[in-house]
C-alpha cells in the first residue's frame, strides 16, 4: 500500500497511542487500513476499526479492506453481517460503530482505530475501548477532523506534551 510522506511518518511512528488531526482528503482511510493490515500480518492478532457509527465503518472503510485483502488472498472467511475478516494466520480485522459502546465490551485487542474520533462520545474510548488495550498492551490510532475543544482535542494535546512518551500527536 503506497503511503504519502505525511502517512509514512505517522506510519513509522511505533508510539502507544498516536493522535492524527487532519482536515478531508489527508487520506486517513488509507493510512487506517494498512495500520489495520499491518498489525493483523502477524498470527493470531485482532485488530478493530471503530466508527462513530455501524453503518460509517461499513460505508468508509469495509469494501476498500476487503479488496485489499482478497487481492492479496489474505481471507479464510468473510462476515458480512458482523463486518469481520478472518484470516489465514488466525487474525481478524473487525469494523464496529461507536453507536452501541456496550457492544465493543469484553475483548482484548492488539490494535484499535478510532476513526472521526469528534464524533463518538468519550466514553466509548474512556470507559469500554481504553480497557481492551489494557491485556495485550495494544496500540491505538485516533483520526479524525478537528471539531472544537472535546475529548478528541484533550487527545491531541497529550501527544503534545513531550513528556508523555506513550502519546504522539500529528496535524
Amino acid at each position: 500500500m503506497i503511503l504519502s510522506e505525511p502517512q509514512r511518518i505517522v506510519a513509522d511512528d511505533k508510539t502507544r497511542f498516536r493522535c492524527l488531526v487532519t482536515g478531508r482528503r489527508f487520506g486517513k482511510t488509507t493510512l487506517a487500513i494498512r495500520e489495520l493490515c499491518y498489525e493483523a500480518r502477524q498470527p493470531g492478532r485482532l485488530v478493530w476499526y471503530v466508527a462513530p457509527s455501524y453503518r460509517q465503518a461499513k460505508q468508509i472503510a469495509w469494501v476498500q479492506i476487503k479488496k485489499l485483502l482478497q487481492d492479496l488472498r489474505w481471507i479464510k472467511k468473510i462476515n458480512e453481517a458482523e463486518l469481520t475478516l478472518h484470516l489465514k494466520n488466525g487474525s481478524r480485522i473487525c469494523l464496529r460503530g461507536a453507536d452501541n459502546s456496550d457492544s465493543l465490551r469484553g475483548v482484548g485487542l492488539n490494535l484499535l482505530v478510532m476513526d472521526e474520533c469528534a464524533d463518538i462520545d468519550e466514553q466509548a474510548w474512556t470507559a469500554i475501548l481504553r480497557p481492551t488495550l489494557s491485556d495485550t498492551g495494544g496500540r491505538a490510532l485516533f483520526c479524525g477532523t478537528p471539531k472544537g475543544m472535546n475529548w478528541f482535542y484533550d487527545l491531541y494535546q497529550q501527544g503534545q506534551n513531550s513528556d508523555n512518551d506513550h502519546w504522539k500527536s500529528y496535524q
